[in-house]
């Protein structure tokens, strides 16, 4: 009589979520199709703390030494992840931080190795580095007062770019027309001073196994919810000379997992300039297969083992350049612009919400109803 072969395991993903950022909300259901289970710790009310998908919730307290604490009773006392997710900038910048701590170290490393760290978590070291391995960027000069600042922006030209060695969410970039807005901008550190590039604002979102650049889709962000807010349409593209630049960071970062890039397509000169990377999870990556570029069946690569590197990377299909309107991103920004049509257009049309998360879907009404009442009185 032949015994019963029991199924392997599931793999188990961990995802860490300290910053309350929509960005991580499509990361359980990508992880739970892929075959995993999905493990989430942060503080109550984060979004992937709502997924249905995610098979356990372990929650953390807010405040960053009280949750760095319980994370690491937590994984001291658990069983180690197959991987694991570091979900937002702030817990990268605090991870930093504590490097020389051996049970940092071991989370660090389900993305990066350590030698790649400041790469990560310093737009300064990021910007030098792209730089000398000669990746597009705008002209930029690193300074350390205000009179260098004032220089460099002689050199460049106004506007120029005002960046901070960290941030998160446009909150730590500046765009400055004047000598007297730069001479009022704070220098208690060093700061990035860059030129301003107009031109058509991009977007990729890519998959890395180990450096290795796995699958990517690229698109303009055709509207945006706030100037230096997250996309709210986007119109699928593929850019010449961004696979080899993609592939470029993979070798420089060695990272590992889901990311983003942003970058600007000049209109003085039609080339690709790169902005930032975002060493972590993106709203859109979960909408690579409206071009062909599922990067959902590309996911147990990151805990697999598979060394195999056939047909990688996969990319979208270049014929494929529709526009596609997010949810909730778009329905916030027209409410927050006062476009009526646009409102009705999504309060009437409820499939194009595409949401299989009900936890989440909740929490975005909510938000969309504080904003339209808000906007009450004939306001919109």
């Amino acid at each position: 009589m032949l015994s019963a072969v029991s199924a392997p395991a599931a793999p188990r993903i961990l995802i860490l979520s300290h910053a309350c950022w929509e960005g991580l909300s499509r990361l359980p259901a990508m992880l739970h199709a892929a075959g995993a289970r999905v493990e989430v710790f942060g503080p109550a009310g984060n979004y992937p703390s709502l997924s249905r998908f995610a098979a356990a919730k372990h929650t953390a307290p807010q405040a960053m030494e009280s949750y760095l604490q319980a994370l690491q009773e937590f994984l001291s006392r658990s069983a180690a992840p197959d991987w694991i997710v570091i979900g937002d900038d702030t817990l990268w910048y605090a991870l930093a931080e504590r490097r020389e701590q051996q049970w940092v170290q071991a989370i660090i490393q389900h993305a990066v190795p350590l030698s790649s760290l400041d790469f990560i978590v310093s737009k300064i070291v990021f910007s030098e580095k792209c730089q000398a391995a000669g990746i597009r960027m705008p002209a930029f000069k690193v300074c350390g007062n205000a009179a260098e600042a004032q220089q460099a922006a002689t050199e460049l030209g106004f506007p120029v770019v005002l960046k901070e060695a960290q941030g998160f969410a446009g909150l730590s970039v500046q765009i400055l027309h004047t000598p007297e807005s730069l001479a009022a901008a704070d220098f208690s550190g060093p700061r990035i001073v860059q030129a301003f590039i107009r031109g058509k604002t991009l977007s990729a979102c890519a998959l890395y196994r180990h450096g290795e650049l796995a699958g990517m889709f690229s698109y303009y962000r055709s509207r945006t919810w706030g100037s230096l807010g997250p996309s709210a349409a986007i119109r699928f593209k593929v850019f010449e000379g961004l696979t080899e630049m993609a592939q470029k960071l993979g070798q420089l970062s060695r990272f590992h997992g889901l990311c983003g890039l942003d970058l600007i397509e000049s209109e003085d000169d039609g080339q690709l300039y790169l902005l930032e990377q975002n060493f972590r999870p993106t709203l859109t990556m979960d909408a690579g297969h409206l071009a062909g570029a599922d990067l959902t069946g590309l996911l147990p690569l990151l805990w697999s083992g598979n060394s195999q590197s056939d047909n990688l990377p996969r990319l979208q299909n270049p014929a494929c350049g529709q526009l596609e309107a997010l949810f909730p991103q778009d329905f916030f920004r027209a409410i927050d612009e006062r476009r009526r049509l646009q409102i009705a257009g999504w309060l009437l049309r409820p499939w194009r919400w595409r949401w299989q998360e009900p936890g989440i879907m909740a929490l975005n009404l909510r938000i969309a109803m504080r904003k339209l009442f808000n906007r009450q009185h004939g306001a919109i």
